[in-house]
């Protein structure tokens, strides 16, 4: 319950700070800074393609859309079922195991706009039913509670948000098997605009609690800061220096705590129109307080980029390189090179297919001990999918079919596995 208030305390302490101015045994990952607030909006900034169209910092930026008005409130329920076939429900290496599984996703979110849609306010809720149909025991309901506030002033901007997950799903990380736990993340972004420079202030809060003994001892809690600087070179680009500050904290053991200092140089900006990016590249200094583990003194970066072919044809890449905290075999770390490419495009009138593949390496901190095996740990993780959605004319209903393909090779004896599914479902969103 103490965390529960401290992150409700931490929400409201970000909050004060405007009303001034306005006067399991595997890796667990940790959110990526958002390098400028949402992806690819940089609010206040020249190098902005969304600054651009709106105007101004101060200016109206909301306007009502599809939903369900209940006075100055947009409601935007949604629903979703499907029926998932997968080969390898428990991502093992040898002795695969198939299975249908359904799913039903209720949720809405609600929107309340204010000072003239200068303001918003934001919050959101989706539930997750899972059903098994040869493997009931693993048969889960997922919840997810959003709540979030974005303010738009001259002088500065100022984005505070809280998402809280109770789920059972696979996690974008090492995990292959489905562990109960509650994640929190709370964040926050700052953005004061001047002539031709700005600055940023970005802050994450990421806690995760399993909630079975067994992993319990792996409960971690990672708190970080970033402090930017930028100056506007042209209406189009923009340079950054970031220096970040990370504060690894496991609530049930000292020996895995740490301290990360990380110094980086970015670039941002639109090549054209239609084209836009970043990419940041410097160093982190993961310093772990148990002298006996190994620490990361090494070369992090990140990009992205954006490219709108047309008005119905979108393409999106991403690469990653960083140390993840990591509970495989008592490891510190791994550090994750990991590539993305989504594709998106309209085929017909209301048909759309969506493609994305992606690619990662990832080396562990020291040698693993077991049995014969006396090596360094080094993964290639891929996986690549591809889906039609179509429309109904009422642009609310829509029914889509995806094919997905997941697997790991590793240098380790049973730990690869590669897994198949095919998901058929529909949808509907006001």
């Amino acid at each position: 319950m103490h965390r529960l208030r401290r992150k409700f305390l931490f929400v409201l302490s970000v909050i004060g700070v405007v009303v001034f101015l306005n006067s399991f045994a595997f890796a667990i990952e940790t959110p990526e800074p958002k390098s400028g607030g949402k992806f690819f909006q940089y609010k206040g900034t020249r190098a902005d393609k969304g600054y651009q169209d709106q105007g101004r910092p101060g200016g109206p930026v909301y306007e009502y859309g599809k939903g369900l008005l209940l006075g100055p409130v947009l409601v935007k329920p949604a629903i979703e079922y499907s029926s998932r076939w997968e080969n390898n429900i428990f991502y093992t290496e040898n002795g695969r195991k198939d299975d249908f599984v359904q799913s039903l996703k209720p949720g809405f979110r609600a929107e309340l706009p204010f000072g003239g849609g200068q303001h918003l306010v934001a919050a959101g809720y989706e539930a997750d039913y899972q059903w098994f149909d040869r493997f009931q025991k693993e048969d889960h309901i997922d919840h997810t509670v959003f709540a979030g506030v974005d303010l738009n002033y001259v002088p500065f901007t100022l984005s505070v948000s809280d998402t809280f997950k109770r789920t059972e799903n696979r996690a974008n990380t090492e995990f292959t098997s489905r562990v109960l736990r509650d994640e929190n993340n709370a964040s926050a972004l700052l953005e004061i605009p001047f002539a031709t420079f700005f600055l940023e202030t970005e802050v994450e809060d990421y806690d995760i609690n399993f909630l079975d003994v067994v992993n319990s001892a792996f409960d971690y809690h990672d708190f970080d800061i970033y402090q930017r600087v930028g100056v506007d070179i042209s209406p189009q680009t923009q340079v950054l220096v970031e220096y970040g500050h990370m504060d690894i904290h496991y609530w049930q053991t000292d020996d895995r705590d740490g301290d990360a200092d990380q110094v980086m140089l970015g670039l941002r900006g639109t090549l054209t129109q239609r084209i836009s990016y970043q990419i940041w590249g410097g160093t982190q200094f993961r310093i772990y307080h148990d002298s006996t583990r190994p620490d990361f003194n090494g070369f992090v970066s990140r990009a992205a980029l954006r490219y709108d072919i047309s008005e119905t044809n979108f393409l999106t890449l991403k690469f990653n390189r960083n140390p993840e905290e990591s509970t495989f075999d008592n490891q510190s770390f791994y550090v994750r090179n990991q590539g993305t490419a989504e594709w998106k495009k309209q085929i017909a009138e209301r048909l759309y297919l969506g493609m994305d593949v992606s690619l990662s390496y990832n080396e562990y901190s020291r040698i693993t001990e077991t049995g014969t095996q006396s090596r360094t740990r080094r993964d290639y993780v891929w996986g690549a999918g591809a889906g039609l959605e179509y429309f109904m004319p009422n642009d609310i209903v829509s029914f889509f079919g995806e094919y997905r393909y997941n697997a790991r090779d590793t240098n380790l004896h049973d730990l690869g596995y590669d897994a198949q599914s095919f998901n058929v479902g529909v949808r509907a969103r006001y």
